[in-house]
């Protein structure tokens, strides 16, 4: 089964650790070196693929390290990409169930709980898709949709009540995303009408009332304190229509300015304000990108200083989520991916497009292609065990995961402003930048300035 599943995995029940001032090397607490689950006293995740995934048959190889990675650092699970409609709806008429049953068994024989990732996304609504046809085909009524949606959530949540923990019961609703289709987006509400999302968790609720539902949303970027308005104003008007979101799912996904929009207040501002309103709060698909806005591709490797940003990145982030969310409404963050290979800001197209001009690669998570921990990675674990990280150039580290052809700057703190610079010029070229996108830059650039000398 492992050969043939692709796995999201998050940790339900961790153990309290602790690490070093440098966050390198640390201790859980049966005497063994720690790892983000057991350094978390909240849900950890990751994702993996297929192991005849396309995409990543040069690592076809490295699978079963993969899998051992999952098993040592979380062990809460879901699919990548079974749970949704194109996969378990192919007809109006039709289901086919054998791929994500033959995965929820596994998993329940794993002692793993699972999340279902997820039941209305536009994006799988795709030319070849009988919805996509039938819309433009005007085949059905409002009604009649609503009757098909009403049977499809149901019937999906109620096979797996009991077993399935969480559902992301709509993904990816709002706009104001760069390069976005608000065409595509309201695809549900086109054909359904308003009260779909609402409806959509009332059915859930229905099916499973012991469930998480999640309303989880892509991009964190510029306007980002915008588009979390909208996203918590869209859970509380499902709230008044009569469904209820229990975790607001914020995608991790950082494709652009990888300074200034993982920066601390950035992140803070954001978690802080869903959790205020009431809601839990989860970290969804974490990648951070570090050549595609403004980079465009520049960069052929990961250089020391790509380094730096990174790891500083996954510290400040976790730290951000931790100190907003109080601990009850932490319902987790899961990283999307294992090795760099399998970053979806690596093989996604829209990012290949992004990066063509130069042409490089992408590095976006915390094992290197040959599943190697990244400076990220002790960022991260630090961060988890309380730990504010200075920004570290890469010559003081003692991981042993860089090679020596590596550059290495005499001055990398001139190196880091430059870098923040290009990255508010580029800002320019979004939508009205904000009074907080300034704010932001300003934090990031002191605290970049107020690094001690290395």
């Amino acid at each position: 089964m492992k050969n043939t599943i692709a796995l999201v995995f998050l940790s339900l029940s961790a153990l309290s650790g602790c690490s070093d001032s440098g966050g390198n090397r640390a201790s859980d607490v049966s005497g063994g070196e720690a790892t983000l689950k057991s350094s978390s006293s909240f849900p950890i995740g990751n994702v993996i693929f297929l192991e005849d995934d396309p995409r990543f048959i040069d690592y076809q190889s490295k699978y079963s390290s993969v899998i051992d990675i999952i098993e040592t650092e979380a062990d809460y699970v879901g699919h990548d990409a079974i749970f949704r409609i194109h996969e378990t709806h192919p007809t109006p008429q039709t289901t086919n169930y054998t791929r994500l049953d033959a995965f929820v068994d596994f998993a329940e024989e794993q002692g793993h709980e699972v999340h279902g990732h997820n039941l209305l996304f536009y994006s799988d609504i795709t030319p070849d898709n009988w919805i996509f046809q039938y819309r433009e085909n005007n085949t059905w009524t409002q009604e009649q949709w609503l009757n098909w949606f009403e049977q499809y959530v149901k019937e999906k949540v109620g096979r797996y009540k009991g077993r399935v923990a969480a559902w992301d019961v709509v993904n990816e609703p709002v706009y104001r995303v760069l390069l976005d289709d608000p065409y595509a987006r309201s695809i549900f509400i086109e054909l359904a009408g308003e009260d779909i999302y609402a409806k959509a968790f009332q059915w859930a609720r229905e099916a499973d009332p012991d469930a998480k539902l999640v309303l989880n949303e892509f991009f964190l970027g510029p306007n980002g304190a915008v588009k979390t308005d909208d996203l918590i104003a869209l859970a509380d008007e499902i709230g008044r229509k009569g469904g209820k979101v229990d975790v607001i799912g914020f995608e991790g996904i950082y494709i652009f300015s990888p300074l200034i929009f993982t920066g601390y207040s950035y992140n803070y501002d954001r978690f802080k304000k869903a959790a205020d309103a009431g809601y839990m709060v989860t970290i969804s698909e974490l990648n951070i990108a570090l050549n595609i806005l403004p980079a465009a591709g520049k960069y052929q490797s990961q250089t020391r200083l790509l380094h730096t940003v990174q790891r500083k990145a996954f510290n400040t982030i976790i730290r951000a989520y931790m100190d907003a969310v109080p601990e009850q409404q932490r319902w987790g963050i899961v990283t999307w991916g294992v090795g760099d290979y399998s970053g979806f800001t690596r093989f996604g197209d829209i990012f290949k497009a992004i990066r063509a001009p130069g042409g490089g690669s992408e590095w976006p998570l915390l094992w290197d292609d040959d599943l190697n921990r990244k400076p990220a990675y002790y960022g991260y674990r630090s961060a988890l065990a309380g730990i504010r990280e200075p920004f570290k150039y890469a010559d003081v580290y003692d991981e042993g995961d860089l090679i020596d052809d590596l550059p290495l700057s005499q001055d990398f703190r001139a190196e880091l402003l430059m870098q923040l610079e290009g990255e508010k010029i580029a800002l320019n070229i979004v939508p009205p930048v904000t009074s907080a996108e300034e704010r932001y830059y300003n934090e990031v650039k002191q605290e970049i300035e107020n690094t001690p000398d290395q």
